[in-house]
Order: C-alpha cells, then structure tokens, then sequence
C-alpha cells in the first residue's frame, strides 16, 4: 500500500506543479491567450460571413448567367427555327417555279413540234400545188410549141410571124408564172 500512497503522492505533486505552471502561464499569458482566441473566433466568424456572402453572390451571378445563358439559347433556337422555316419555304417555291417552268417548257416544245408539222405540211402543199402547176404550164406550152411548131411547118410562115409567135408565147409564160 505504501507503493500505492508513493504513486498516488508523486501524482497528485506532478498535479500541483502542473497546475502551478498552468497558473503561471494563465497569469502571463492569459490575457494575450484570451485576445488571440477572440480574434481567431472573430477572425473565423469574419472568413465565414465572408465566405457565406461570397457564396451567395456566386450563386446569384451563376443563376443569372444560367438565366441569360437559357435565354440566348431559345433565342438562338427560334432564330434557327425560323431559319429552318423560310428555307424550307424557299426550297417549296423554287421546287414549285422548276415544275411550273419544265411545264412551260413541254407545253412550249410540243406546241414547236406542232408548229413545225403544221409549217412542214403546209410547204409540202405548196410544193406539190407549185410543181403540179408548173407541170401543167410546161405541158401547156409543150403542146403550144408543138401547135405552133406544126402551124408553121404546115403554113410555112415568114420569119417576122415565127418571132410575134416566139414573143406571144414568151408573153403568155410571164403571164402564168406570175
């Protein structure tokens, strides 16, 4: 037991010269321990304050720019839309011009064609009434000529009667093709 009282002694006198000390340094440095502790709380509560007010304006420029940020894409997006709606537009009218156009077109190249025949026909008639009346005035005075021909030979006319004939005949063939 004596050990026990030696240990609890040597505890309790470690005790008193740690509380000692523990005075002496609360009587020097006590005041200067009180002020740093203040001003490390104040210190802290400051940084936080601070910090909770730098949150909140962060916070607030972030919804703001996510705000302005959503309005510039609907913006954007309905720009594109409408971008998207008048070519669409554009492309339907031009696609309804290119069919109205090939159709004008066709209707043009048939109505050609048509005109075409109608002309080519038309020039064949002309032709073949051309080249029948032509015939038919060369008949004509192929026979006049023989006419005259076998008159003469048979009448044995002059000269002078021969060229009034030549030049009526020639009058005649004036007459026809005009």
């Amino acid at each position: 037991m004596a050990t026990k009282k030696s240990a609890v002694n040597v505890k309790d006198a470690s005790n008193d010269a740690f509380s000692e000390l523990e005075q002496l340094r609360l009587i020097v440095f006590g005041q200067a321990k009180a002020e740093l502790e203040d001003k490390i709380s104040n210190l802290q509560n400051e940084l936080s304050t601070d910090i909770q007010c730098l949150n909140e304006q962060f916070q607030k420029r972030m919804d703001t720019l996510d705000t302005h940020l959503k309005e510039q894409f609907s913006a954007l997006n309905s720009n594109l839309n409408e971008l998207d709606q008048a070519r669409e537009s554009d492309k339907a009218e031009l696609e309804k011009t290119q069919q109205q156009l090939s159709s004008q077109l066709e209707m043009a190249e048939n109505a050609g064609k048509d005109d075409a025949e109608t002309l080519h026909k038309r020039l064949d008639e002309e032709v073949t009434k051309l080249e029948s009346s032509l015939d038919s005035s060369v008949q004509d005075l192929l026979q006049k000529l023989e006419n005259v021909t076998k008159e003469l030979s048979n009448t044995k006319t002059d000269r002078k009667t021969l060229a009034m004939l030549l030049a009526n005949m020639a009058s005649n063939l004036n007459d026809d093709s005009n």
